[in-house]
């Protein structure tokens, strides 16, 4: 892995703005961050790919054992929030997508945090990263989301054979949603 600085491309707000990714800066400082981006080999990437596969599925055996256990007030969850939660987990609508934030120095990772079905995701990884990389970097086709295209396409197709509704949602004024 290597991490390269690189100034940021000229009117980099307006441009990530006019793409969906409103919420470029937080508390006064940026956010989105173009000062910098990182190239690994694709060794890095497969091993960083199967980590990922192995923390998402210890997420879900966690997740469950909280349910099993009923260790809901351990994670300072409201008590009317339980139910709610119970049988969201026990219907077990699919997930279409998570996104780890990982730590990583070449060597080892480290999980920082798990968002799994956020609409930030989407728009940072799939939208912002490639339009970024296709004006930065016109000749290079390469980047890790393109080559899994994060399974939506195929995840989506596989459930539309199945009797789940798509629910999509948005709250006016949040720019992260």
């Amino acid at each position: 892995m290597q991490r390269i600085t690189i100034p940021p491309r000229p009117d980099w707000e307006k441009k990530v703005e006019e793409i969906g990714l409103i919420y470029h800066h937080t508390e006064g400082q940026p956010y989105w961050n173009e000062s910098a981006y990182y190239s690994f080999r694709s060794a890095e990437i497969d091993r960083i790919e199967v980590a990922s596969n192995e923390l998402h599925q210890m997420c879900l055996e966690a997740a469950q054992h909280i349910v099993d256990n009923n260790r809901f007030d351990e994670l300072a969850i409201p008590a009317a929030a339980v139910p709610f939660i119970k049988l969201a987990w026990e219907d077990e609508p699919p997930a279409l997508y998570g996104r780890f934030d990982l730590a990583y120095d070449g060597e080892q990772l480290k999980l920082l945090e798990y968002n799994a079905d956020t609409p930030t995701a989407l728009v940072e990884a799939a939208v912002a990263q490639w339009h970024w990389l296709q004006e930065r970097f016109p000749h290079r086709s390469v980047q890790f989301y393109s080559r899994k295209a994060f399974g939506q396409v195929a995840r989506v197709e596989a459930l539309s054979g199945q009797s789940h509704a798509f629910r999509l949602s948005a709250a006016a004024g949040h720019g992260k949603q």
